[in-house]
């Protein structure tokens, strides 16, 4: 396919779209897990601490954990989606196929343990982590 002189080729920049809708998608999705790990493991802290008990706090934390793998997920197809996304519009446009949502070849340039410990992810699910298992060990001492 030809890039039409004078303007940027219409089917490149739909699928320029089109990954972009993604990306927006899987940002949006780790926004809201985020959202729910908060609220799901501030209210089991709370059912803990007025009178459940430390098990709740347990729960608390493996529902933490839980979460945060969901979010390493999202935000890993994110990165990986990006880089197909810069690829897709880079100089040489042809090194990806047309509505390729093939993002397999980048694995390797993002790992999920480096996504899993990135600092925003770690300081957030970790905060809350240790604050589940600091809740927990309380309450235990407590009962």
């Amino acid at each position: 396919m030809s890039v039409p002189a004078g303007g940027p080729d219409e089917t490149r920049v739909k699928h320029l779209e089109l990954l972009q809708a993604t990306i927006g998608r899987l940002g949006t999705n780790s926004f809201v897990v985020k959202g729910w790990a908060m609220t799901v493991s501030g209210g089991l802290i709370a059912a803990g601490m007025s009178g459940a008990g430390w098990t709740m706090a347990v729960i608390a934390l493996i529902t933490t954990l839980a979460f945060w793998l969901l979010d390493t997920y999202y935000l890993e197809q994110e990165r990986l989606f990006r880089s197909l996304y810069e690829r897709s519009a880079g100089p040489v446009p042809t090194q990806v196929p047309l509505f390729s949502m093939d993002v397999e070849r980048y694995a390797q340039s993002v790992p999920w343990r480096r996504v899993a410990f990135s600092r925003t992810m770690a300081l957030f699910y970790g905060v809350s982590a240790a604050l589940d298992v600091t809740v927990a060990a309380v309450l235990q001492l407590k009962a």
